[in-house]
């Protein structure tokens, strides 16, 4: 064939095979859509320390650039970036369902471990001779969910307010040298403190932090302050006094004041009946159980 044919033919080649691929626009690959109805719980694990995360992916596992999930997590005067990555789950990773209370135990080896937690593909066995294993707030996944996922954040800090999003991951195409991934949504962002269940007795009732230096790291913001009693009967009475002997305030414990879960603890804003902050000093505390057992302590506060 002669050089002008071969050019020819070459050209022509060239020409449909540039044809057949898609205009710069059109060739703009998409970005994982965020899954939704995530949910926040913690649990009495780990000394209320473990929170379990619940969402649904059903609407974007369809989608050809989904690949996996990442949990991110900010904990409040403790994170020093927000929404760091606790977790990472690939679509080629295996997982088991989270299998509560069956005979036998998970299959360790398809568990997805990644930094602080755990991953789930489906939730089934939450009940035990009639009683949940996990004691849910209503919202959550109780005995089966086959299109749920969940994943056990077994790193949190009880007291610590945190906020915590999941989002989509394309493992293929990069963005910025990582994986492409959905933004955050901010409807999706879930809040939870958590807690250590209500205690049986008032033997490990306790102020936290003590002594109070002028602020708490769980403080919701400048000037609002926080103290915590902790490990205390559900619906117990606590009064403050002065070192004097004067009542400063009269607070009632609410279990179910914690939307992740039932708390045995309770907060005080360092103020009185009226409104006003206390001053510096040893305080006085007085725990009364609905059964009628008391007990008293005291904490210092430094302003």
């Amino acid at each position: 064939m002669p050089f002008s044919a071969k050019s020819s033919a070459f050209a022509l080649v060239l020409s449909l095979s540039l044809g057949a691929l898609p205009s710069s626009s059109s060739a703009q690959i998409p970005v994982p859509r965020s899954p939704n109805t995530v949910r926040a719980f913690f649990t009495p694990l780990n000394g209320g320390k473990t929170v379990v995360l619940v969402w649904s992916g059903a609407h974007v596992e369809s989608d050809s650039v989904w690949m996996g999930y990442r949990v991110r997590r900010t904990i409040k005067g403790i994170t020093p970036t927000p929404f760091e990555v606790i977790g990472q789950f690939k679509s080629r990773n295996t997982v088991t369902s989270a299998c509560l209370a069956t005979a036998s135990p998970c299959d360790l080896s398809h568990f997805v471990f990644y930094g602080t937690g755990l991953f789930f593909r489906g939730f089934q066995n939450n009940i035990s001779n009639g009683k949940y294993v996990i004691d849910y707030p209503p919202g959550a996944p109780t005995v089966s969910c086959d299109s749920c996922w969940v994943f056990a954040d077994q790193a949190n800090l009880a007291g610590f307010t945190s906020l915590y999003a999941v989002t989509s991951i394309d493992t293929v195409h990069m963005t910025a040298s990582d994986f492409t991934e959905s933004p955050i949504d901010s409807s999706e962002i879930v809040t939870v403190q958590p807690s250590g269940p209500p205690s049986s007795n008032l033997e490990q009732v306790a102020v936290v932090p003590n002594p109070f230096r002028g602020s708490a790291e769980w403080d919701p913001s400048p000037g609002e302050n926080r103290v915590h009693f902790i490990h205390l009967v559900a619906g117990s009475t606590v009064r403050i006094f002065t070192s004097n002997g004067e009542l400063l305030r009269t607070l009632v414990q609410n279990p179910n004041a914690n939307p992740g879960g039932v708390t045995g603890d309770l907060e005080w804003d360092l103020k009185n009946a009226d409104g006003r902050k206390v001053v510096s000093g040893i305080y006085i505390y007085q725990v009364e159980s609905p059964q009628g057992h008391h007990v008293k302590g005291h904490f210092v506060i430094i302003r």
